[in-house]
């Protein structure tokens, strides 16, 4: 017998008792279960190695999720941003249109007090300089609107109508340079001439006598003398009070009631006709 027959008979006999003692392990394993200790402490044994061989794959997936929840978080945030900008632009808008309720609130309280019937008009444009003191309203001779009707907001007179058309009006303020407004003193029961200036701040009362009972905060309102404006109207308040000693007269300047350069909405007062001068 050769030696790589020897050798092949050898591993043979090898292989054969190995099988034999694997399917006798098996064997016992199966019906005794007295292998289970050497399975646990082995399986124990090889789970850093099982741990090492999956980490690669581990790995990849945490920065591919990692990747994955930056870029979603950029995306949400954003999203965010461009939500929270629209959010702030509707928060501005409704924060003009809760304001803009008020003001029609309070002018629609201030028609119901009224006796007179009246228009609501807003205003179209201003034309105010020290020379001229002129807004256009939304309302004209369609609407009911003539010329010679007083005009005021919520807080007092503002001006009257001078000009109009069939579908707007212009309306002189009551602070135009070429306007004058009679008024009285609430107070006192002083009558008087309010004169505009040009200036939206300031109305001028002149060559008052120097024995009137006058005070600062006096409040104004319209006498309805000359016809021009209907009577107990807000006009404005006393702010100063100056004396010329060499003629014994006072002079006072006094504070608009309306917001002449602010208000939107008006009400035009259905009765009066307009006449130049006083």
């Amino acid at each position: 017998m050769t030696h790589l027959q020897k050798q092949a008979r050898g591993a043979t006999i090898q292989a054969l008792l190995l099988i034999s003692i694997c399917i006798g392990m098996m064997f016992v394993d199966h019906r005794y279960n007295h292998l289970e200790v050497v399975r646990s402490n082995i399986s124990l044994a090889l789970s850093p190695l099982r741990y090492l061989v999956n980490l690669p794959e581990l790995g990849s997936h945490w920065v591919s999720e990692w990747f994955k929840s930056h870029n979603e978080l950029l995306n949400d945030n954003k999203t965010l941003q461009t939500r929270g900008r629209i959010l702030n632009a509707q928060l501005q808008r409704m924060q003009v249109l809760q304001a803009e309720n008020t003001r029609l609130r309070n002018l629609l309280s201030s028609s119901r007090k009224l006796t007179d019937e009246v228009i609501v008009a807003e205003l179209l444009s201003v034309d105010q300089n020290p020379y001229r003191q002129l807004v256009e309203i939304n309302k004209g001779t369609n609407d009911g609107v003539e010329i010679g009707q007083a005009i005021i907001d919520d807080f007092g007179v503002m001006g009257q109508v001078i000009h109009t058309n069939r579908f707007s009006s212009t309306i002189i303020l009551i602070s135009d340079p070429d306007h004058a407004i009679p008024v009285q003193f609430i107070r006192s029961g002083v009558r008087s001439v309010a004169f505009g200036n040009g200036n939206t701040d300031h109305l001028e009362l002149r060559f008052l006598p120097a024995t009137a009972d006058i005070q600062i905060g006096d409040e104004l309102v319209t006498s309805g003398l000359g016809g021009r404006f209907p009577t107990g109207y807000p006009v404005a308040t006393v702010a100063s009070i100056s004396e010329d000693l060499a003629h014994g007269f006072l002079s006072v300047l006094a504070a608009p009631k309306a917001r002449l350069d602010s208000s939107r909405e008006v009400l035009v007062i259905k009765i009066g006709t307009f006449s130049k001068g006083e």
